[in-house]
C-alpha cells in the first residue's frame, strides 16, 4: 500500500487565480495552526470550517479583497503537480493507493474528481473519521484500519515535515517529498527515503 497526503503532496497549494500566493501561504499556516489547536483542545471541528476561518484570517491580514467563497471553491480545483498523474499510474502498477488527508470527505472527493485522479485510489481516508487531525497517531491508525495492511507493508508519502515526523513516529515507513529543500522537524520520526518529487519516488519504489 502507498498512502499519500493530499494538500502540498499531490496538489500544488501555492495559489493561482483564486487567491494571491501570500494569502495562500498565510491561510495554510493558520489552517494547520487551527487543526493543531482544536486537536489539543479536544474541540474537533470539520476541516472545511477551519479552512474558512483561516481564509478569513489571511484575507484580513493582507487586506486582500478576494471573496471567501471564491477562495473556498478554488481549493476544490487545485492542480496536481506536473508529475503527479504519471507517478500515480506507475506506482499503481505494483501497489494499491490511498489518500490520507486532514481534508473533510466532501472536499477531498470533489478535489480528486475535479482533477481526474479519483480512480487511482482504492481508499480516500479523512482525519474526520478519527475526529482529530495529523499528526495524531489516531489519524495514521486509520490508514492501517481501512486498508487492513501491516505497518511494514505501508509506505506513507508526504511533503509536509510535520506529517513526516508524525507518521514516522507512529511507526509507518515514510517517504518525504522534499520539494523545497526544507529541514526535518527536530522532534518525531524520520523518513525512510527522501525524494525531490513524485517522479523520483516512483523511480525509487520501482
Amino acid at each position: 500500500i502507498v498512502g499519500f497526503d493530499g494538500y502540498g503532496t499531490l496538489f500544488d497549494i501555492t495559489g493561482e487565480d483564486w487567491a494571491p500566493p501570500e494569502v495562500v501561504a498565510s491561510m495554510r499556516a493558520k489552517q494547520l495552526q487551527y487543526s493543531w489547536l482544536v486537536s489539543l483542545m479536544g474541540d474537533y471541528k470539520p476541516f472545511r470550517d477551519l479552512t474558512r476561518a483561516a481564509v478569513e484570517s489571511a484575507l484580513q491580514l493582507h487586506g486582500a479583497r478576494a471573496d471567501v467563497d471564491r477562495v473556498m471553491e478554488g481549493m476544490l480545483h487545485i492542480k496536481p503537480y506536473p508529475e503527479t498523474v504519471a507517478a500515480l499510474d506507475r506506482l499503481a502498477q505494483n501497489s494499491r493507493l490511498a489518500v490520507l488527508s486532514n481534508g473533510d470527505p466532501p472536499s477531498l472527493q470533489a478535489l480528486l474528481e475535479n482533477t481526474g485522479v479519483r480512480d487511482r485510489f482504492q481508499w480516500v481516508i479523512s482525519a474526520e473519521e478519527a475526529r482529530v487531525f495529523k499528526p495524531s497517531p489516531a489519524v495514521y491508525q486509520l490508514l492501517l484500519d481501512r486498508t487492513g495492511a501491516e505497518r511494514d507493508r505501508v509506505l506513507f508519502v508526504s511533503s509536509n515535515a510535520f506529517d513526516v515526523a508524525g507518521a514516522a513516529h507512529f511507526g509507518l515507513r515514510v517517504a518525504w517529498v522534499n520539494r523545497r529543500q526544507a529541514s526535518l522537524e527536530g522532534v518525531g520520526g524520520r523518513p525512510e527515503i527522501t525524494v525531490g518529487d513524485l517522479a523520483e519516488l516512483a523511480d525509487r519504489v520501482a
